[in-house]
C-alpha cells in the first residue's frame, strides 16, 4: 500500500515512521509540496491542522484521485469544506503524538473512521496494517473531547505528580520515569479490568484519613489540583459501590481546611535549585 502524508508536524511525522515501521511505502510531504506535482498513491492523509483542510484537499485532488483521509478527530467529512468526490474521509489516532521527533505505539491503538465506502476501505485497511482497531462514526467534538481529557489531562495531572516529587528531592528525569511507569500501569488496568474497577486507592477504599494526609502534606498548587480532581473520583467511585457513610466522610475530608500557607512551586523549586548544586534545571 502506497501512503502519501501531507503534513511534517508531530501527527505526520509519527504517522510516517509507524507506517513505515508496518512495512507500507510512504512518503512525507508538505502542503508547499504536493502542489507540484502528480501524486501517486493508494491513499492520502492529510496531517494538517482543522482549517486547512479543506484547501489543501481541494489541492490534492487537484493531483490525485486517491482517498484522502484527514487527521482531525473533532471533524467529520463536513472538514473538505465545499469539495465534493468519492473518497473523502477521515482517520484519526486514538493516541497522543507529542514529539515530531518520536512516535507512539500505535500497534493495538484505537482508530475513529469515518468517510463514504472508498474512504473506510483505504482507513481500514491501514488500521488493519498497524495492528489497529477501528471505531467508526465517532468523530466530532464529543469523541475529541473525551480523547483530550484523558490524554491531557493525564499529562497535566503527571507534572503536578513530578513537582511533588521534587520537593522530596526526586530529580525530574527520575520523577518523569516514575509517573511514566505509573501510567502505564493505569493504562493496563483500564484496558484489561475495565472502568471503574481500575480506580483504586484511599478514595475508591473510603479512606478519610488518608485523604485528610494527603491534603495536609500537599503544597498549595498541588492541593488544588487535588481537590479539583477528586469529586470526580468519590463520584464515580460511588457508582462503583462505595457506601453512602464513607463517601460522607471522604467528602467532608475534602472540604476540610488544612491550617497550611505554603510557597507555591515555582518559589519551592528555585529554592531547592539555589540549594542543589547538582539540580538539572
Amino acid at each position: 500500500m502506497r501512503l502519501v502524508i501531507v503534513g511534517r508536524g508531530r501527527v505526520g511525522r509519527g504517522l510516517t515512521r509507524a507506517l513505515r515501521d508496518a512495512g507500507l511505502q510512504v512518503t512525507l510531504r508538505s502542503t508547499a509540496a504536493v502542489a507540484r506535482a502528480r501524486i501517486e498513491a493508494d491513499a492520502v492523509l492529510l496531517a494538517v491542522p482543522d482549517d486547512a483542510i479543506a484547501s489543501v484537499a481541494a489541492v490534492v485532488s487537484e493531483r490525485t484521485s486517491a482517498p484522502l483521509l484527514h487527521c482531525a478527530g473533532a471533524r467529520g467529512v463536513e472538514a473538505f469544506g465545499d469539495l465534493q468526490r468519492p473518497g473523502l474521509g477521515g482517520l484519526h489516532p486514538l493516541a497522543s503524538f507529542a514529539a515530531t521527533e518520536s512516535s507512539p505505539t500505535l500497534r493495538g491503538a484505537s482508530f475513529a473512521i469515518v468517510g463514504d465506502r472508498p474512504a473506510r476501505r483505504a482507513a481500514k485497511e491501514i488500521v488493519r496494517r498497524l495492528g489497529g482497531r477501528a471505531l467508526q462514526d465517532v468523530h466530532g467534538a464529543r469523541y475529541h473531547a473525551a480523547a483530550a481529557l484523558v490524554a491531557n489531562g493525564a499529562a497535566a495531572l503527571a507534572t503536578v505528580g513530578v513537582d511533588v516529587l521534587g520537593t522530596l528531592g526526586v530529580k525530574r528525569p527520575a520523577a518523569q520515569h516514575a509517573m511514566g511507569a505509573l501510567l502505564r500501569t493505569v493504562a493496563e488496568n483500564v484496558e484489561r479490568v475495565g472502568v471503574p474497577q481500575a480506580l483504586s486507592g484511599p478514595i475508591v477504599r473510603g479512606d478519610d484519613a488518608t485523604v485528610r494526609a494527603h491534603r495536609a502534606a500537599l503544597l498549595r498548587p498541588a492541593r488544588e489540583a487535588y481537590d479539583q480532581v477528586a469529586p470526580t473520583i468519590l463520584a464515580i467511585a460511588i457508582r462503583a459501590g462505595l457506601p453512602s457513610a464513607r463517601a460522607r466522610a471522604i467528602r467532608a475530608a475534602l472540604q476540610s481546611k488544612t491550617g497550611r500557607s505554603e510557597p507555591n512551586f515555582s518559589q519551592s523549586r528555585k529554592a531547592a535549585k539555589r540549594t542543589d548544586p547538582e539540580s538539572d534545571e
